[in-house]
């Protein structure tokens, strides 16, 4: 195809240029990632009970892990919770 031996040290991103082509795999997974939110935000109370941490009980120890809905706003360009719902509802069929 692009007639690039195995043995050559050659870097993602030149492989892809001359393929003419581009990373899909990160754009598909931040898309379905974003589908998936917003369908359980809009149909599942229960979940979203647990996603905006209404269970009772004692804090983890340690170093608190980074929070989906924290990834979730950095990728979508949000600010808070509240607007991450908002688009969610937004984008209701």
């Amino acid at each position: 195809m692009l007639k690039i031996k195995w043995t050559d040290r050659r870097m993602n991103d030149e492989v892809f240029q001359r393929a003419k082509e581009e990373r899909l795999l990160f754009k598909i997974k931040k898309k379905r990632s974003h589908s998936c939110i917003g369908h359980t935000i809009r149909h599942n109370e229960f979940v979203v009970n647990i996603l905006e941490g209404v269970i009772s009980g004692k804090k983890a120890l340690g170093r608190p892990q980074l929070q989906y809905f924290k990834q979730v706003a950095r990728n979508t360009g949000a600010d808070s919770y509240t607007a991450i719902k908002r688009m969610a509802c937004n984008n209701s069929r």
